[in-house]
């Protein structure tokens, strides 16, 4: 019985080690995936700062890649099969989708709010109820929308949130039915998931915006200078680079990835499952910005100092009656896993006010059990529909 128990107590130890190995090998794998994800978005594009990836070989399948492989070509991370079914299939059929890599000019798009929130602060401890339970609720003039919180005050490779994804059904946008194209209708509307957005003061009402930070999704424009109403995926960090890929139509879903290697980089991937039509970008940012303290779901609308026709330059919000998310969930550094039906109590739940921070313009619907609860979002636009769209 001694020998045995030594044997096994030298058993112990050697698994113990064996285990301990592995998971040094597994982090260093990881670390050398985020590494490539960098070094690999290399191909300048028209808009300086945002580079894309080489596109794949013929014949190449993203769904059986490995993780090296999807990094060089800019494919959004594997989710595990295994412990996580839900995302891998969301996942799993946008890789299926992913069948033409666009490789045309951006398009610069405007940004949104003119503050920008330095590394290492936050301004969203100013503006929630610290003394309620469950997800906090707040009116801002910019968006609607769920943001997830953690309490990260610089970049942590395990704890910070350092990745989220979505599908968003594209709307379809209308003038308000008693105006025209004129100065009075026109209005951009971004609906995206992204990482390290804000919440701050207004420039001069004090009515909260909110800020977005790295983000992807769809951008829907009612606007007489550009041509009408217009449908573009977009990519961007939030207010210096903004850019829209290429054109999606009205009913079509996008899936969007938005992924953080560190403090100074992230990659955004945008693929239209309607028409097999994807596009994958790294954005870096100089002043290395990236914390991964907010996870957010959004509908937002550009706001301020101009070009638009509010009192601090708000946009009008198009009149797009309902948008659908689904497939959402917001992943940290070591794979815990969080989704816009969160109940916590670091969980924010934002509904996009008029100008005059009267009435709502922008809802949002969450639920908080089974896959659509956790998973789903559905938007509300309110009293758009007549008379000059969502702003007095």
């Amino acid at each position: 019985m001694q020998i045995q128990g030594k044997f096994g107590k030298l058993a112990l130890a050697v698994m113990g080690i064996l285990l301990f190995s592995l998971s040094t090998l597994a982090v260093d794998e990881s670390d050398a995936v985020r590494a490539i994800y960098i070094s690999a978005a290399n191909v300048p594009t028209n808009i300086p700062g945002i580079y894309t990836y080489a596109a794949p070989p013929k014949g190449f399948s993203p769904v059986t890649a490995t993780d090296v492989e999807l990094a060089t070509y800019g494919f959004p991370p594997r989710p595990d099969k295994q412990a996580e079914p839900d995302e891998y299939a969301a996942w799993e059929r946008a890789m299926k989708t992913a069948k033409i890599r666009w490789t045309g000019e951006l398009k610069p798009l405007p940004g949104g709010g003119q503050r920008k929130i330095p590394a290492g602060s936050s301004l969203l401890a100013e503006v929630v109820q610290p003394d309620t339970t469950g997800p906090k609720q707040q009116n801002n003039v910019t968006a609607s929308g769920v943001i997830l919180t953690n309490s990260q005050k610089t970049w942590n490779s395990k704890t910070s949130f350092d990745l989220i994804y979505t599908v968003v059904t594209v709307p379809t946008v209308e003038w308000a039915f008693n105006s025209t194209c004129n100065d009075e209708s026109n209005g951009w509307e971004y609906s995206f998931a992204g990482i390290d957005g804000s919440i701050s003061p207004g420039p001069a009402d004090g009515y909260p915006l909110f800020e977005p930070g790295l983000v992807g999704g769809v951008v829907e424009y009612a606007d007489c200078q550009v041509g009408g109403i217009l449908y573009d995926s977009f990519v961007g960090y939030w207010p210096v680079l903004n850019a829209a890929p290429f054109s999606v139509n009205p009913g079509d879903v996008l899936y969007t990835a938005v992924s953080v290697q560190g403090p100074c980089n992230g990659t955004v991937f945008v693929s239209d499952e309607t028409t097999s039509v994807s596009a994958s970008y790294g954005i870096g940012v100089g002043a290395c910005n990236f914390i991964g303290q907010n996870a957010e779901w959004t509908v937002t609308r550009n706001c301020c100092s101009g070009p638009g026709p509010g009192p601090d330059g708000e946009w009008y919000l198009p009149n797009t009656t309902h948008i659908s998310f689904d497939s959402g969930a917001a992943q940290r550094g070591n794979g815990a896993l969080s989704y816009p039906g969160s109940q916590a109590s670091t969980t924010m739940i934002l509904t996009m006010m008029d100008d005059s921070d009267s009435q709502a313009t922008e809802t949002v619907s969450q639920g908080s059990g089974g896959y659509q609860g956790l998973h789903s979002l559905f938007f509300t636009t309110t009293g758009c529909a007549v008379d000059g769209g969502c702003t007095p």
